[in-house]
C-alpha cells in the first residue's frame, strides 16, 4: 500500500481469514489428533509448547505491535520505511539469539525438561523462528492479501504433514513438530518478499531510538503472556494432564470466534495510527467508533450461538469426554465482548497515541488479578478455576484500558446501534430456543444456525441498523452495477 490507500473492508476479509485459519489450524487439527493420541500426551506436548512461548515472546520485544504502528506511519515514505525496518529486524535478531541461547539452556539443566529432551527441542524451534518473524511489515502496509493466501498455503501443507506422520498414539513428538512447519513456511515467504516494501541495509542505522518504546511493549507483552500462559503453566503442577487438555480445547474455540470479532478491528489500526500521526482527529474518532460497533455487532451473536450450540459441537468434534470443553467454553464466550472493547478503546489507542506506559498499569494489574487467582482457584476448582482467573483478569484490564484511554477518541453515534443489536440478539435467542424442540443431532445443528443467523440479520434490517444498513446498499449497488454490465 505504499502508493495508493488499500479498501479497509477486502482488507477485513482477507485479514479474517488469516487469523481465524491461524487459530482453526490448531482447532481442526485438535479434531484429528484427539482421535490419535490420549489425552495427557496432548497436555504433555501443550506443556512444552507452553514454555517456548514464553520465550517467543520475550524474544520478540513488542515488536510486531510496535512495528505495525512504526510501519504505518511511513506508509508513502519508502526509505524512512526501509530504515525502520532494518533497525526492527537488527533488534529481533539479537534478542532472538539471547533468548535462544537462554531457552536451550535450561532444558539442558532443568530434569523435568531434559527428561523429554527431544520434544522441547522441537519445540524450541519457534523461538528460532522468530528470526524471520516479519509480518508486522506486511501488516503495516495492510498487504492482508499476501499474508492470508500464504497462510492457508502453509495451513493446508500442515495438516497433510499431520495425517501423514500422526497415525499412532506414539506420534506426539511429530505432532509437536508439525504445529510449526506452518509457521517456519510463512516466515520464509515473508523474507523473500520484502523488496516489494523495503531495502534492507546495516548503515546509518538508529537502535536507541526504538528502545524506549520496545522496553515498554516487553514489559506490556509480558504481563499479556502471564495472564494467558500462567494457567496451563500452573496447572501443569497442579492438575493432571487431562484437565489442561479439556481446558486448552475449549479455550481454543474461545480464541478462534475471538479473532473473528477482533479482525474487522485489527485491519483499522494501521489506518488509525495514519490518521493520528497525520492530526485527522476527526476521521479517528469516526474508525474507533466503528470499530466498537463491529465488535457488537459480531459479538452479540456469537455469543448466544455458542451457549446453544457449544454442547454438541465439542462432543462431535471431540469426543463424549471432551463435554467438559464445552463448559470452558460457556464460561470464556463472554470474553469475545470483553476484550475486543478493551483491546480497541485502551491498548490500540494507547499505542497509536504513543502511552506504551499507560498500557503497561492495566495489563499488569491484570496480570497480579491473574496470578493471584490462578493461584487461589486451581488447587480448589481446576480448570474451572483458571477459567474463573482468566475472565476475572481480562475485566479488570478492560475497564483500567477504558479508563486510561477515554481521553484520547470520542465515540459518536454508539448507543442506538446497541439497542438495535441487543434487540435483535434478542429475536435470535427466541429462535434457538425454539430449536431447542428438535431431536438432537447435526440436522438440529444445520437448522440452529440457518434459524439464528436469518432471525438476526432480518431484526438487524427492520431496524434498519446503520452499519448494516451501508453494506448493504453498498452489495446492492454493486449488484446492478454487474447486471448492467451483463446486458
Amino acid at each position: 500500500m505504499s502508493e495508493k490507500t488499500k479498501s479497509l473492508s477486502k482488507g477485513g476479509l482477507f485479514y479474517l481469514m488469516y487469523q481465524v485459519l491461524n487459530l482453526a489450524f490448531p482447532l481442526i487439527t485438535g479434531i484429528y489428533v484427539t482421535h490419535v493420541l490420549l489425552p495427557d500426551t496432548i497436555g504433555t506436548v501443550a506443556a512444552a509448547q507452553n514454555l517456548a512461548n514464553y520465550f517467543v515472546i520475550f524474544s520478540f520485544l513488542g515488536i510486531p505491535t510496535y512495528g505495525i504502528r512504526e510501519i504505518a506511519k511511513y506508509r508513502n515514505n519508502k526509505d524512512e520505511r526501509s530504515k525502520v525496518y532494518s533497525e526492527l529486524f537488527v533488534i529481533n535478531s539479537i534478542s532472538t539469539t539471547i533468548f535462544l541461547l537462554v531457552y536451550v539452556g535450561l532444558i539442558l539443566i532443568v530434569p523435568t525438561y531434559r527428561e523429554n529432551l527431544v520434544l522441547y527441542l522441537i519445540t524450541g524451534i519457534s523461538i528460532a523462528l522468530n528470526f524471520f518473524n516479519i509480518s508486522w511489515l506486511f501488516e503495516g502496509m495492510e498487504d492482508f492479501q499476501f499474508i492470508s493466501i500464504r497462510n492457508l498455503i502453509f495451513k493446508i501443507i500442515s495438516f497433510v504433514f499431520l495425517v501423514i506422520f500422526v497415525r499412532s498414539k506414539n506420534d506426539y513428538l511429530w505432532f509437536a513438530l508439525v504445529t510449526v512447519v506452518g509457521t517456519a513456511g510463512n516466515y520464509i515467504v515473508n523474507m523473500l518478499c520484502t523488496k516489494k516494501y523495503v531495502k534492507f541495509s546495516v548503515s546509518g542505522l538508529n537502535l536507541k531510538r526504538h528502545m524506549s518504546s520496545i522496553i515498554y511493549l516487553v514489559a506490556v507483552n509480558l504481563a499479556i503472556e502471564i495472564y494467558s500462559l500462567m494457567d496451563i503453566t500452573m496447572m501443569n503442577f497442579v492438575c493432571k494432564k487431562d484437565s489442561i487438555t479439556f481446558y486448552k480445547y475449549g479455550h481454543a474455540v474461545e480464541l478462534m470466534l475471538l479473532q473473528v470479532v477482533n479482525t474487522f478491528t485489527i485491519v483499522l489500526i494501521p489506518r488509525i495510527s495514519a490518521y493520528y500521526k497525520e492530526n485527522k482527529i476527526s476521521e479517528f474518532n469516526r474508525l474507533i467508533s466503528k470499530g466498537f460497533k463491529l465488535i457488537f455487532l459480531f459479538a452479540v451473536p456469537m455469543i448466544i450461538g455458542t451457549f446453544f450450540t457449544a454442547d454438541f459441537l465439542m462432543v462431535k468434534l471431540y469426543g463424549s469426554e471432551y463435554i467438559v470443553s464445552s463448559y470452558i467454553l460457556k464460561l470464556f464466550v463472554g470474553l469475545l465482548l470483553v476484550s475486543p472493547i478493551g483491546y480497541l478503546l485502551g491498548s490500540r489507542v494507547l499505542l497509536v497515541t504513543g502511552n506504551e506506559k499507560k498500557m503497561l498499569i492495566s495489563v499488569g494489574i491484570g496480570a497480579l488479578v491473574n496470578l493471584i487467582g490462578n493461584w487461589i482457584l486451581i488447587p480448589q476448582l481446576y480448570e474451572y478455576g483458571a477459567t474463573i482467573a482468566s475472565l476475572t483478569s481480562e475485566v479488570v484490564v478492560m475497564v483500567i484500558y477504558i479508563c486510561l484511554g477515554k481521553k484520547y477518541f470520542k465515540l459518536e453515534n454508539v448507543i442506538p446501534t446497541i439497542i438495535r443489536i441487543i434487540a435483535a440478539g434478542i429475536v435470535m435467542s427466541a429462535a434457538l430456543w425454539a430449536c431447542e424442540l428438535l431431536e438432537t443431532g447435526w440436522i438440529k445443528l444445520i437448522i440452529q444456525v440457518a434459524a439464528g443467523g436469518l432471525s438476526y440479520a432480518v431484526s438487524l434490517i427492520v431496524l434498519r441498523e446503520e452499519i448494516v444498513m451501508s453494506y448493504l446498499k453498498v452489495m446492492i449497488a454493486k449488484l446492478k452495477k454487474r447486471g448492467v454490465k451483463e446486458t
